[in-house]
Order: structure tokens, then sequence, then C-alpha cells
């Protein structure tokens, strides 16, 4: 047997193995362990990350890499390991795109969409964008692509309670950890945006805003973000049954893309609520 084959049936069994144990959440150090151990033993297969290789063993090697990394992804994905996802992600990629004679994976579009999703939770926007050009206009209609271009739709229209209903209907169970990071994400720009829009708000206002079920986790949620803005105690000062804001412009506000959008619609609640 060659070193190459000793290679695949030694990653082969290993993958096994992890496979046995993948599921359980209380294993999961375990089976970060045991894809490192894998990744070691792929960088002795000579098709890994050389699409231009050709083995007898070719077919084998690229789909024990791709499962492994998916796995890697999916593992790190339901963790909020946003490192190593990107780190698998950009291996995993290349097989997705590079190894063309080889049939697409299955979980292919799955892997793609929470890529997507991971930058809209992480508010890199522009690489959000660049990232879904690359993907081919036929894939865009699939529910793991779609669902996650409608998310940045209702927030960029500030549509949060669309945004909130969608939680619910998530196309997979894998969306649902960054699914939670995103909201956080938007509650956090709300947060800060509401500085320019309002002079006071209700709590109750506040709660819907910041989309939460309950009136206590609100006030936590405001006593940790208002910690962060150091010396600035004006805005989100909460007095009685409402809060208040100060006139000037918050100086820690956010300068990704979708801010401003978030402040126009808020603005337009506010005058809308004065009008009425």
């Amino acid at each position: 047997m060659s070193e190459v084959a000793r290679a695949v049936k030694q990653a082969h069994e290993l993958y096994l193995q992890y496979k046995k144990i993948h599921g359980d959440k209380t294993k999961v150090a375990e089976c970060r362990k045991m894809l490192s151990e894998l990744k070691v033993i792929f960088t002795k297969f000579p098709t890994f990350l050389n699409p231009e290789q050709q083995t007898p063993t070719r077919a084998q090697e690229v789909v024990l890499v791709r499962e492994a990394l998916e796995h890697a992804v999916l593992l790190a994905a339901a963790n909020c390991n946003i490192d190593d996802f990107a780190q698998n992600f950009e291996i995993l990629r290349v097989y997705y795109t590079d190894f063309k004679d080889e049939p697409k994976s299955e979980r292919r579009l799955l892997i793609l969409g929470l890529h997507l999703l991971r930058l809209l939770a992480m508010n890199e926007t522009r690489a959000y964008h660049m990232e879904l050009e690359r993907i081919a206009v036929e894939d865009h209609d699939n529910m793991y692509i779609k669902d996650v271009v409608q998310l940045e739709r209702y927030i960029m229209e500030g549509s949060y309670h669309k945004m909130l209903q969608a939680r619910s209907k998530v196309p997979s169970a894998h969306y649902v950890p960054l699914m939670e990071m995103l909201l956080v994400t938007v509650r956090r720009e709300v947060f800060k945006c509401a500085t320019h829009a309002y002079e006071e708000l209700s709590v109750e206002g506040a709660r819907k805003l910041l989309m939460f079920d309950n009136t206590d986790d609100l006030m936590v949620f405001v006593a940790e973000e208002r910690a962060k803005l150091g010396d600035d105690t004006s805005a989100w000062s909460h007095q009685g049954t409402k809060f208040t804001f100060s006139e000037a412009d918050h100086p820690h506000a956010s300068h990704i893309p979708f801010t401003t959008v978030m402040q126009n619609q808020l603005y337009y609640s506010h005058e809308l609520q004065r009008i009425a």
C-alpha cells in the first residue's frame, strides 16, 4: 500500500469515528480535535488544495476533505466560532469552485447560505454583497440563499418585525445560532441610531423597537450597552416609564453602511408617532 493510500485509509477511519460523535453537544472539544487531526492527514494528499493533481485515490481524497471541512464549518456555526468558520470556509471554497470534475456537494448551498449569514451578523455588508455576486444566479432561488437575501432586505428597509418572524422560519437548524448573532448586531445598531431619532422614547416603545419579548431583558441590554458609552451617560437615560436622549449626535455612532438607513427609518417612525 502506497503512502497516499495509507493516508486516505487513516483519514477515512478517523472521519468515521468523528461522525459517530459529531451530534453530541458534550463532545464539541473532541470533535474539534478530530477535525484538526484530519487536516494534518489531508496535507499528505497530493490533491490537497491542488485541483490539477490526478491520483488513483483522487475522488476519495476530494470527498474526504470536502466533507470534513463542511463539518468543521457547521461545528463553528453551531458554536458561533467566527474565526474557525472563516478559516475552514476559505479552504472549503477551493473544493466548491476548483474541483469541477467532482460531483457537487449536497451541503454546498447550505454552507454558502451560512457564509452569507455570518457576514451579515458581523456587519460585513460590503463583503456580503461581493460574496453574493460570486454565487451563480440560478442558485439565488435556493431556500438557503434566498432566505438570507430576504433578511438583508428586511434590515435595509428597517422591517425588524419581519426579521423577527424570519427567525422562526429558518431553512435549517444550522442557521439558528448565527440568526441570534445577527439579531444582537441589529439591536446594537438600532440602539445607537435611536439617539439621532428620538428626544424621548417610552420603555414599551423601546422594547418593541429593540425586539425584546419582555422589559427585563430590555433593561439588561440597555444597561450593558450604556456601559460601553463611557463618559457619555446622557443617551438612553432611564426616567420612570421612558428613556431620554441627548440632542447631540452620539460620538460612538456606527459607520457601517446600513446605519443611515436605520436612522432614517427611526426618524420616520418618530415623526408618524408625533403626528398621530
